[in-house]
């Protein structure tokens, strides 16, 4: 059976910070609507661990989803805005395996599901992504919304 990964792209986020773009965090509604997706999809996901980017607000969001289903965090310089491409963050899943969740930043996140699904998928604030990864590829599963 080939793995399966998630991939998040962190909820909605202020606009502003007084310590740059690694420091905006989550706005109290997109605090809120990750949090019920992320209760509302704990039974179904099946977590090994969650890499989060540095930035606060993947942060956040990654400590969110792991009140929800209980696996640790780890903190991941490639999940950081801009280090990565989509085709390198596949990689870093499949290099984690089965049930790594990678919480990050969009283009990269939109590549990656672009890459799995072979069509262009718009990934809003707080979306999470199954994806099966196999010898041939990714594979997109499903995508939920907040």
């Amino acid at each position: 059976m080939a793995p399966v990964v998630y991939l998040v792209r962190h909820g909605t986020a202020a606009q502003h910070s007084p310590d740059g773009d690694s420091g905006r965090v989550l706005t109290e509604e997109g605090s809120a609507r990750f949090s019920a997706l992320a209760r509302k999809l704990a039974g179904e996901l099946k977590v090994s661990r969650i890499l989060t980017s540095p930035y606060a607000r993947a942060r956040q969001t990654a400590e969110l989803l792991s009140s929800a289903v209980g696996a640790p965090v780890e903190e991941a310089r490639e999940l950081a805005s801009g280090a990565s491409s989509g085709t390198e963050l596949l990689a870093l899943a499949r290099a984690n395996g089965q049930g790594t969740v990678l919480v990050g930043h969009n283009p990269e996140l939109t590549d990656a599901v672009h890459l799995a699904s072979g069509e262009p998928v718009r990934v809003i604030p707080g979306t999470v992504v199954a994806v099966e990864l196999d010898e041939a590829g990714a594979r997109l599963l499903w995508i939920r919304e907040p």
